[in-house]
């Protein structure tokens, strides 16, 4: 191979690579150990942790710091979590540590800005995605959810739901594929909730705060008949003031035609005198206290006259 040949296959593999190669595909180009120190000690090339090289007219991005990480520790190395969701491009944000799993029986030598974890990726969940072996979607957002927690994990699931980004029955395949790991309980709450779930967990939330907060005079499913809409079921209704609490799940479960039809279910609602309060599961679960003080200061207008 000439050196005008080299030099263009090195550039196409760095602009398509994130300005990151290995060492070894240098070589494979055709460039020898000793070219490769020539190149770095003229400033060329950057090297990147062992068995990794950045061009140096390449910015170092987050993607070549994953790149060059997953290089580092070899091929057994797989991307999950946080990090993969990243390399998908389904979150906006770079991880603050590179998180790559290891079969067990592997144990690589710690590294700046990486977290290793020690576990096998079955095979049907891993793929590679621009020469990167990463985590499945549906795995790489379960894995995610598990470190968020509850409430940041739905926020995760809600939003790559309602995005179309990966489907309820992928997640629990993968989810029955990785029972008894690390976050699985999490995970299984999520997809409950995820599953038509957290509609029913806000209503149970919501009439938890107001019985705890001493409120009463309510009553859930109320029917009210609407001039010009008809007959609507009231979440939570205060009949004596007219004040009425809509309680909403997830995104996710809430298309254009079920928007449509609650405004003008909320429309007919406020002309007929109504106070409508709005919740949702996020609130419930995090701060029902506002939710309460929320209610308090409706009953307390409507009791002073105010509308």
């Amino acid at each position: 191979m000439g050196t005008d040949e080299r030099a263009a296959r090195l550039r196409q593999l760095v602009l398509d690579r994130d300005g990151v190669i290995g060492v070894d595909q240098a070589k494979e180009i055709g460039y020898s150990a000793a070219a490769i120190t020539a190149k770095v000690r003229r400033g060329e090339w950057v090297r990147m942790g062992h068995g990794a090289l950045r061009a140096a007219d390449h910015p170092e991005t987050p993607r070549a710091r994953i790149r060059a990480a997953m290089i580092s520790v070899g091929p057994v190395a797989t991307l999950v979590g946080r990090s993969a969701l990243y390399w998908w491009r389904i979150v906006d944000v770079p991880p603050d540590l590179v998180e790559i799993a290891v079969p067990q029986g592997n144990h690589p030598r710690p590294r700046p800005g990486v977290r290793c974890r020690r576990r096998a990726v079955p095979p049907e969940d891993r793929v590679v995605v621009a020469g990167v072996a990463v985590t499945k979607k549906a795995p790489s957002v379960l894995a995610a959810a598990a470190v968020l927690g509850l409430v940041d994990g739905a926020r995760l699931l809600d939003r790559v739901l309602q995005q179309g980004t990966v489907e309820l029955a992928a997640l629990q395949r993968a989810h029955r594929r990785a029972t008894g790991r690390h976050g699985a309980t999490v995970c299984a709450v999520l997809l409950r909730l995820a599953a038509g779930g957290a509609r029913s967990e806000a209503e149970r939330l919501a009439h938890g705060s107001l019985r705890g907060a001493g409120i009463a005079g309510w009553c859930a499913d109320h029917e009210v008949w609407l001039p010009g809409y008809g007959v609507a079921v009231l979440d939570l209704a205060f009949r004596a003031a007219r004040v009425l609490v809509e309680i909403d799940g997830w995104a996710y479960h809430r298309d254009l035609e079920a928007f449509r039809r609650d405004s003008a279910r909320q429309n007919a609602l406020v002309l007929a005198g109504w106070v409508v309060i709005r919740t949702t599961w996020y609130e419930l679960t995090e701060d029902p206290e506002r939710f309460v003080a929320n209610v308090r200061a409706a009953l307390a207008a409507r009791a002073e006259g105010r509308p």
